[in-house]
């Protein structure tokens, strides 16, 4: 969910999934803004294309959101600053 001017906010089955869903959306958007700030007429992907990649990313086709990513950004954080942990 996007709260005007209070950010974004999730909820999942567990805090990897959360912070995971809130992580793919930034990045999304992102994506979304650059495209966009081109000026120019965006090239969207076949059908097909968008019909196959809804697919693969569906809960019943894949691991859970989050499953990997989650301890990885962890690693990242001790590494950066493990002062989280306080």
């Amino acid at each position: 969910m996007i709260l005007r001017n209070h950010g974004l906010l999730a909820v999942g089955p567990s805090i990897a999934q959360a912070f995971n869903t809130l992580y793919w959306l930034e990045m999304a958007c992102k994506a979304q803004v650059d495209a966009l700030s081109a000026n120019r007429e965006l090239c969207l992907p076949p059908p097909e294309v968008i019909e196959k990649t809804w697919h693969l990313y569906q809960p019943t086709t894949r691991r859970p959101f989050g499953e990997l990513e989650w301890p990885a950004m962890l690693r990242l954080m001790d590494r950066k600053d493990s002062g989280y942990k306080d």
